[in-house]
């Protein structure tokens, strides 16, 4: 039974609820911030969040033996398919002393891991090695070190090879030294990793040089172990001369190059289809067209058979120096030899498709499908969706039979030119009869195509009827129906929640990304601004941004933290609104994040509002401190509320640095931007407020040199606001308000006579 509370508890409880109020409507006329606006200081009485109570108060889980966890992390390790972001959150979520449990191969594995994955996404094009990455491993490697574990080669290879994915050939070489220094006999591959570095880079032409001479004069002297540990490497590997090749044909030095081809032939080595391309390459880059024909030539008199690298190579020329009679040589004899040329390349022949299917008309009738499929992508990447359903037409005419991935290119130009209905009548046609059969792909298109368009119900149909179908349901898919949800303006969270919920009860399970995260946040953000969210559905929110972490280990961008921020924000979630800003804060995408808030600043000030709202003026000011960090706009009203934030804490002296630094150039957040004849007219309120008249001047003064020096010329000042200014000065009791009113009056005169008051 609760226990009743006294008359004066209640009293004051309802003075609290009152004063709350107040606050909060106080925030709601922040736009219209003045000198009358800014009430008398007040104490801070924090307010307790009921589910950060329960958590904090939550029995803690018994620490786990090292040796334990240790056990877990390595069967894990090598066992799951780890990315390089949830290897290295794992690794480094370990208790130091559990890495004395590791072994050399656990920490080559997770060596391997973090750049591995960095090197495979670079590879498609959505990421490149970074020094982060960089950072991550030399951390693994000094964890190791401190744990006794005595790093071997391929530790060192490792960190060689990041080193030459960022370019820091010095520090490569520095590895390779170390390596030597422990008394380890390499291998040729980090010499090579080196060597293929060095080719890459026109201006490290004479270190690959050098570089190849060393390996030489070091396989010489019985320095260099082979690939098995109980040999030593009597000459150079093909893979080696490969990459020195590349860096002389590179050049243009194709002396050299038929000089090492000689030195091969004398050691017994043939050169493979890889490298006489790269001497076709170099070559056709270096002496043209015609350099490349009689090159191409020359490897069929010696029995290498040209591939399709060898033709795209020779075409890029023949368009490069527009040689239309050359082009349908090429056509032709790739067509011979059942090679299609890439979509890419396709779309830069200014030849019409139809003639390129007259031209390759020798293709055997199963590669001819894929000529038809490559036009298509063609078409497609020129924006040409008539085109593609010309080539479609055609296929049907000339009774080529089309295959799913056809059928996929179609469908997804269809959706791309925005013909939806199309889409789905033409997917009715095509697969009621039988004769072909839907991929994963394919559904996979028309459920994202549906949801772009607000199709919510066709896209669940589609979704529903490729699991009948007996395909899984991938990541893809599911951050596609997850994206449309969050922009259904008729859509309500249970069906966010329970498509999210659903990734974790199928077999297999599908693993969230990032995008799986920022739809989510981004339905949540949406729903919040429509009404209040209920405890469930804040929980779910709290729930999910936690699992990114501590459970999915997710790689987040800067989309991420800004749906998340904006989630919490229109959520009114001030405790975990806080907690993704600091994440957001600490992360080292911090750049990047920033780009989405400059172009919605607005974001922002919501969070200081809501603390403010809250009362949590600590957390506004900490807010504004990073402002700039994030190099967001200056926006006066952010200045006005984090002046704000320092009266109701009584801390006029920190409203004095915010200023200064502001408006002094000699400070590193100079920004004189910020700070407009409100913020100047709210500063001396608050001064006077708080009876610290004298720094009311010295800023007056700051901000007219500041301002003119920024601006070209003096700063616009209104008389209605010197006058109010004036006013309230002089209505002030403390007796140097006058003297400051006056003070202020002359500087006005001297600086801004239009601004004088009448």
């Amino acid at each position: 039974m609760t226990k009743p509370q006294p008359e004066d508890a209640k009293d004051k409880d309802v003075a609290k609820d009152k004063a709350a109020v107040k606050d909060k409507e106080a925030v709601k006329d922040m736009p219209q911030l003045s000198i009358s606006s800014i009430p008398k200081p007040k104490i801070r009485v924090p307010r307790i969040d009921p589910n950060t109570m329960a958590r904090a108060q939550a029995p803690k889980e018994l620490p786990k033996d090292p040796k334990l966890l240790a056990d877990e992390y390595i069967a894990d390790l090598h066992s799951a398919n780890w990315g390089g972001e949830e290897t290295w959150v794992r690794f480094s979520r370990l208790p130091q002393k559990s890495h004395t449990f590791l072994r050399d191969i656990d920490i080559n594995c997770t060596l391997a891991n973090i750049r591995g994955t960095e090197r495979a996404l670079s590879r498609r094009g959505r990421s490149t090695p970074t020094s982060n990455t960089l950072s991550r491993m030399l951390e693994v490697f000094e964890a190791a070190k401190l744990a006794n574990i005595v790093p071997d080669r391929y530790t060192y290879q490792e960190l060689i090879a990041i080193n030459v994915d960022l370019l820091n050939f010095n520090y490569a070489h520095d590895w390779l030294e170390k390596m030597v220094v422990q008394g380890i006999k390499p291998t040729i591959r980090p010499y090579r990793t080196i060597l293929k570095g060095y080719s890459t880079v026109s201006s490290e032409l004479d270190s690959a040089r050098r570089l190849w001479h060393e390996i030489k004069t070091k396989i010489a002297a019985g320095l260099i172990a082979g690939e098995k540990s109980d040999e030593v490497a009597t000459t150079v590997d093909l893979l080696t001369y490969t990459s020195y090749v590349a860096a002389e044909s590179k050049a243009g030095n194709f002396a050299l190059v038929v000089g090492v081809l000689e030195e091969m032939d004398q050691a017994g080595i043939k050169p493979d289809i890889t490298l006489r391309n790269t001497v076709l390459d170099g070559l056709v880059r270096h002496k043209g067209l015609d350099a490349g024909l009689q090159e191409a030539e020359l490897m069929e008199q010696s029995g290498y058979e040209l591939n399709g690298y060898s033709y795209t190579t020779l075409l890029n020329a023949t368009i490069k120096e527009q040689r239309d009679e050359e082009i349908h040589k090429l056509l032709e004899a790739a067509a011979a030899k059942n090679i299609v040329p890439p979509a890419y390349l396709m779309q830069k022949l200014t030849l019409d498709p139809f003639d390129v299917l007259s031209i390759m008309a020798k293709l055997e009738a199963s590669h001819k499908v894929r000529l038809y499929n490559v036009l298509i992508e063609s078409a497609m990447r020129g924006n040409d969706f008539t085109q593609v359903l010309q080539l479609i037409d055609h296929l049907k005419q000339n009774n080529v039979p089309a295959n799913v991935v056809t059928y996929t290119l179609l469908f997804d130009a269809l959706n791309k030119a925005g013909r939806l209905d199309q889409a789905k009548s033409m997917f009715t046609k095509v697969f009621s009869s039988g004769e072909l059969t839907p991929d994963a792909h394919i559904y996979s298109i028309m459920i994202d195509a549906c949801g772009r368009h607000g199709d919510v119900k066709t896209m669940f149909w589609f979704k529903n009827e490729m699991q009948r179908q007996g395909l899984a349901v991938s990541e893809p898919v599911y951050n596609s129906i997850l994206s449309a949800l969050s922009q259904w303006r008729n859509g309500n969270l249970q069906a966010v929640m329970v498509t999210a919920s659903e990734m974790e009860r199928v077999k297999p399970t599908v693993k969230p990304t990032c995008r799986t995260f920022s739809a989510i946040f981004a339905a949540f953000a949406t729903q919040a601004q429509r009404r209040r969210l209920g405890l469930g559905e804040l929980e779910f929110l709290q729930t999910w941004y936690a699992m990114a972490t501590d459970k999915y280990y997710v790689a987040k961008d800067s989309y991420y933290y800004f749906m998340a921020v904006n989630a919490f924000v229109c959520a009114q979630s001030l405790p975990d609104a806080m907690t993704a800003f600091s994440d957001m804060v600490r992360s080292h995408k911090v750049s990047h994040v920033s780009g989405r808030f400059m172009k919605n600043p607005v974001r922002m000030l919501d969070l200081i509002k809501l603390a403010i709202e809250h009362q949590e003026y600590g957390a506004a000011l900490e807010i504004w401190n990073n402002w700039q960090r994030l190099r967001l706009p200056p926006i006066s009203k952010a200045v006005e509320l984090a002046l704000f934030a320092c009266d109701q804490m009584g801390q006029p002296t920190v409203a004095i640095n915010i200023i200064r630094g502001l408006l002094s150039m000699d400070e590193d957040v100079y920004c004189p931007q910020f700070v407009d004849e409100s913020v100047l007219a709210l500063y001396i309120a608050m001064m006077t407020k708080h009876s610290m008249l004298d720094a009311i001047m010295p800023v007056v003064h700051l901000w007219t040199t500041a301002m003119t020096a920024e601006c070209g010329s003096e700063p616009v000042l209104s008389e209605s606001t010197v006058a109010k200014t004036v006013a309230m000065l002089r209505g002030n009791s403390h007796p140097g308000a006058a003297a400051i009113a006056n003070e202020l009056l002359t500087h006005v005169d001297a600086h801004f006579p239009d601004a004088t008051p009448v």
